[in-house]
């Protein structure tokens, strides 16, 4: 009776540690849906972001194009208000011209008309007493040039006023159509500089719009990217957790294979004590190699760094190359470039060496190792993430991976260095 009780508490206990097993495995999982999510989300928002800014870059540089010819535009208003201004006064004086010249053609058109008037109302008496009265035969022909040389000196200078009225109102009308031209085409300078200026307004809002884009774009990848922390770091303790829960279920399960050993040798001498043979011997033999486990060394912590911080803080370089001989796994390290650089962030700081890595710290049976040990294997080295998982840089062919077997290959000792 007392036996098929042990056993249904054993099976108890077997079947509720097989349910928290399956509840901490449905966390991992979730925590490793949600990073993957993430990690897709992420890298969407980087190619919105990486398009944004180059629109934003294309916008700049069609408001720097815009600017110049704006200049442009500029300058050339410039010039034709200038011109405009030189115009406008040659104008201005052109018309006082064109009035002085049509007073002067006046004062000589009133003049002549005296002259004819005079003449038309004397009648040739006084061109004739004018001749009479002169002394002399030279006399007499100086009057008579001089009243020709009158006559002539009228009509010439009549025909210069008006040809002078003439070039000037010409040129006034020449003047006229140049400013007009002049005016039409600072018109359209006005115009087009109004619409550079309207044009360029509007790009800058455009960078604007895509600016405040951009921050929301950044804004949540950020947040992206705390998921993806967040995740790992959940992802790394339920790791932790599930080996611990493993470990405590095996050293259960030992002990519960002990005590049914026990109880099986105390049922066995029981048995023989009450047929009268004696096999004390046998039954010390039997209860022996019952608690006899063998390799299991667990050596305790000598530093305060948690060992799920190491794992989070490896995780961070997964994805980088695997460079033979490096040294930092930001750029590219070899599997003990990347243990060493790792620990180092710690303060702890162990060879560059696989070889000689496989000394530090102390000694752990696999079956006890715990996230942020070192395992140690023919030529390469790894960092254990919990539940038979590790993080190491693999190869040239693979870079910095994580989650693999830990058995994948024979492991030659297990090291303590936290």
């Amino acid at each position: 009776m007392r036996r098929k009780r042990l056993v249904a508490a054993v099976l108890v206990i077997v079947m509720g540690m097989s349910q928290f097993s399956v509840a901490m495995a449905d966390k991992k999982s979730d925590a490793e849906q949600k990073k993957k999510e993430a990690e897709a989300n992420l890298k969407s928002k980087q190619g919105e972001i990486n398009r944004i800014e180059e629109q934003q870059e294309q916008l700049r540089s069609e408001i720097n194009e815009l600017d110049a010819e704006l200049v442009n535009v500029m300058i050339e208003l410039s010039t034709l208000e200038e011109e405009l201004a030189v115009k406008e006064d040659e104008l201005e004086q052109t018309k006082a011209d064109l009035e002085q010249a049509k007073i002067d053609e006046q004062n000589q058109y009133d003049a002549m008309k005296l002259r004819i008037r005079f003449m038309y109302e004397k009648g040739d008496t006084a061109m004739l007493t004018s001749l009479l009265e002169s002394g002399s035969i030279a006399d007499l022909l100086n009057r008579v040039e001089y009243v020709n040389e009158v006559y002539s000196y009228d009509r010439e200078l009549l025909t210069e006023y008006q040809n002078t009225k003439d070039q000037v109102a010409a040129l006034e009308k020449q003047q006229e159509e140049e400013i007009q031209t002049l005016e039409v085409k600072h018109q359209e300078y006005q115009v087009a500089r109004e619409n550079f200026e309207t044009t360029i307004a509007q790009k800058k809002d455009e960078v604007g719009d895509f600016q405040n884009k951009l921050a929301a774009a950044q804004e949540l990848a950020a947040k992206y990217q705390d998921t993806i922390n967040a995740q790992n770091t959940i992802i790394a303790q339920e790791n932790e957790r599930i080996e611990r829960e493993r470990r405590e279920q095996e050293r259960r399960e030992q002990e519960q294979r002990a005590a049914a050993a026990a109880a099986a040798a105390a049922a066995s001498r029981a048995s023989n004590s009450s047929s009268g043979s004696t096999s004390d011997s046998s039954g010390g033999s039997s209860s022996d190699s019952g608690s006899g486990g063998g390799g299991n060394k667990n050596p305790g912590y000598s530093t305060g760094v948690s060992g799920s911080a190491v794992v989070n803080y490896a995780m961070n370089f997964v994805g980088n190359p695997y460079v033979w001989g490096g040294k930092d796994p930001n750029t590219g390290a070899d599997c003990s470039g990347f243990t060493s650089y790792v620990y180092a962030h710690f303060g702890i700081n162990i060879p560059s060496y696989s070889y000689s890595q496989r000394s530090v710290g102390q000694e752990v049976s696999y079956s006890n190792a715990q996230a942020g040990d070192l395992i140690c294997y023919a030529g390469h080295v790894a960092i254990y993430m919990g539940n038979g998982q590790i993080v190491h840089a693999k190869g040239t062919a693979y870079g910095i991976v994580a989650y693999d077997n830990a058995t994948y290959r024979p492991i030659i000792t297990v090291r303590r260095v936290l």
